[in-house]
């Protein structure tokens, strides 16, 4: 018995093919509705702060900030340079808000000039401070993916920034401020930070969805692809330290027997909310087989087959041909009739079959086997020697082909290759299900329709 699920299923479908007689009957029903083959992926990744911080401060700049003649008002002027002197600490504090904890080095002077009792003073007061300030924000991410922060606020500078200047007491810290801030902006929401850049973390993964998964049966290469059309992401920060991220990809499947098909991936596409904390993946996946491989299946499998009608009479097929026929398939079988005593007839004749599923059996099989009209006719003013009951039950024998074996084997398959595989994680199946959903014929080939659903274990990388 092949394994191959192509050949399998070639097997099964004693079923159709163009143009073999311009005499065969036409079928004019409806338009055969197909299903959509749509692969849906939603994945909750929860990476620990600390896995952040480990990456921004492997990444992030030792010089922050470095500026002259800056303008604090009031007269006053800075020159000023900030570096950081350690590593940062990230905290959620609850409403989606973090908190960023960044020692600092600040350098420079700070100089005022202006008239006090009219006399005019140029001053200044040299700064050599080692600062801890925490600082809280809110990260947003645009549908356009541009990452920013919002409700910024410096909670403490980690000592008092206040000091005596001609008998005045004044508080540097609102001045620093709003420079602190736009250099904080600035540097968090680079776009040059590799994996914690959320637009190429974004990126990755959709390039990585679209990539074709090759499986390989008795030497037949079939390519399984997504074209991602939509994704979905929203963030969360927990109070058990975590980024939570709620990723969803939504596509359609296709398969490709033969070579490798050449896609070029699509832009990302604008943002979705993602409201969906499941974890699962639901795909169904497409097979087609083209008539001549049908054809070619039938000649070399069952050529050569006798057909025992009776006790005196055999059937030997010598050719197959086969074309869809509306929500059915038709194979034309051309054939031999030998009989004992007698000259041999030749001839042709017409079957027609709606493939199915039957899961108790875990095989396919023909429904409503039968003749189609034009043979139905020859064979009813033929002679007594072809009975049609005869050969339909032989041909069902041929028809019904178990493929409980290889669904286990494809979910096992799915489950070694069906993966994501990006810079930072790796998404694999777990647990998956596999199911025939249907089995359709269309003008150009046959469909079947496998429905395949499971778990993604989310792996991240150091």
């Amino acid at each position: 018995m092949k394994n191959n699920f192509l050949i399998l299923i070639i097997l099964c479908l004693v079923v159709s093919c163009k143009g073999i007689n311009p005499d065969k009957p036409k079928y004019d029903g409806a338009p055969i509705s197909l299903p959509d083959a749509i692969s849906k992926v939603n994945m909750p990744l929860e990476i620990p702060l600390s896995y952040l911080e480990k990456n921004l401060n492997g990444q992030l700049e030792q010089l922050l900030f470095e500026d002259t003649g800056l303008n604090m008002g009031n007269g006053l002027f800075a020159d000023l340079k900030v570096v950081r002197t350690d590593d940062i600490h990230l905290e959620a504090v609850g409403n989606n808000k973090l908190l960023i904890e960044l020692p600092l080095h600040l350098t420079g002077e700070l100089k005022i000039n202006k008239k006090i009792f009219g006399q005019t003073i140029s001053t200044g007061i040299p700064f050599d401070e080692l600062l801890a300030p925490r600082v809280s924000f809110v990260p947003e991410i645009g549908r356009d993916w541009d990452v920013g922060i919002s409700s910024l606020n410096i909670e403490s500078w980690g000592r008092s920034m206040k000091f005596s200047l001609l008998g005045y007491e004044l508080d540097f810290g609102p001045m620093l401020k709003k420079e602190v801030e736009k250099m904080l902006v600035k540097q968090l929401t680079a776009t040059n930070k590799g994996r914690i850049s959320f637009k190429s973390l974004m990126e990755d993964t959709w390039k990585a969805y679209g990539k074709p998964i090759k499986v390989e049966q008795d030497g037949i290469d079939a390519y399984v692809y997504t074209v991602p059309h939509r994704i979905k992401v929203s963030e969360q920060f927990t109070t058990d330290q975590k980024l939570k991220l709620l990723i969803g990809i939504e596509g359609e499947v296709f398969t490709q027997v033969g070579s490798e098909p050449n896609l070029q991936p699509s832009p990302l596409p604008s943002l979705y909310y993602n409201e969906d904390e499941r974890n699962y993946l639901d795909i169904t996946l497409p097979l087609s087989i083209p008539y001549a491989d049908l054809d070619r299946y039938l000649n070399s499998m069952l050529v050569g087959q006798d057909f025992k009608m009776d006790s005196k009479t055999t059937l030997s097929p010598k050719g197959f041909e086969s074309q869809a026929f509306g929500d059915k398939a038709l194979v034309k079988v051309d054939f031999v009739v030998g009989r004992d005593g007698k000259k041999d007839i030749g001839g042709n004749i017409y079957l027609v079959g709606k493939p199915t599923y039957d899961p108790l059996r875990e095989a396919i099989v023909f429904e409503d086997m039968d003749f189609d009209l034009n043979t139905k006719s020859i064979l009813a003013n033929s002679a007594g020697w072809l009975k049609q009951g005869a050969v339909l039950e032989e041909m069902k024998k041929y028809a019904v082909y178990p493929i409980g074996e290889y669904i286990r084997a494809a979910r096992l398959e799915l489950q070694q290759q069906g993966y994501i595989e990006t810079d930072y994680a790796s998404f694999r199946v777990v647990r998956p299900n596999l199911d025939v959903e249907g089995i359709y014929t269309t003008e150009e080939d046959i469909r079947l329709y496998l429905h395949s659903t499971g778990e993604l274990e989310v792996r991240l990388k150091d």
